[in-house]
């Protein structure tokens, strides 16, 4: 059985991004794919200290909740990432599990360590979501950081949902289209291509 992991960025439960992320799931189950969730608003996982412990073995040297995420990022076939949208950024919950990636950083390329054995290359994809309507860019930064993190943990960003105009929690349920799409990326992304330049709804 094919695996995916499913990480939740908001501290908020129930939100938008929340809901779009369970209509991922949902797809994914349907194709018969074994789901993990990481919901991050429920784990310790204290922010990289830079201290350079990595740099040693490849493995991070804090004791917190982030160490048995380590193996659930590496032993699966795709990751989807939902976060809403603050200052431009994803949230500091999800932004602290991002930069405790380092230890992969490290693994790849100070020591040249493989993250996989078979060396095989996942697939992930990103769901965001902003409470403001419409804003240069509005959402520019948050991709930059999820392709940088797809980037270390060998996995091909294939696509995104990127939802606007979501001021107020649960907005999301009205937009159908939106829904679909999200069940439909959970359903396609580990038997197909998803189209590269994502989906703005």
């Amino acid at each position: 059985m094919k695996k995916m992991i499913a990480i939740y960025g908001s501290p908020r439960p129930g939100g938008n991004s929340d809901i779009l992320l369970n209509q991922t799931v949902k797809g994914a189950e349907a194709a018969g794919v074994g789901v993990e969730k990481v919901i991050v608003r429920d784990l310790r996982i204290a922010p990289c200290n830079s201290c350079g412990g990595c740099f040693e073995n490849g493995e991070c040297v804090i004791g917190d909740d982030m160490q048995k995420i380590y193996s659930q990022l590496v032993n699966t076939d795709g990751i989807v990432v939902a976060s809403p949208i603050y200052f431009m950024g994803v949230s500091a919950q999800l932004k602290a599990l991002i930069d405790r990636c380092q230890a992969f950083w490290a693994r790849k390329y100070i020591l040249n360590l493989p993250l996989r054995e078979d060396r095989r290359i996942a697939k992930g994809f990103f769901i965001a979501t902003a409470a403001r309507d419409t804003g240069e860019e509005l959402f520019s930064g948050a991709v930059k950081t999820i392709k940088s993190f797809f980037h270390v943990l060998d996995t091909k960003y294939v696509g995104d949902i990127l939802c606007s105009g979501l001021e107020e929690k649960g907005a999301v349920n009205k937009r159908q289209e939106a829904l679909q799409q999200a069940f439909d990326a959970g359903k396609q992304l580990l038997r197909s291509t998803i189209c590269e330049k994502g989906i703005n709804a």
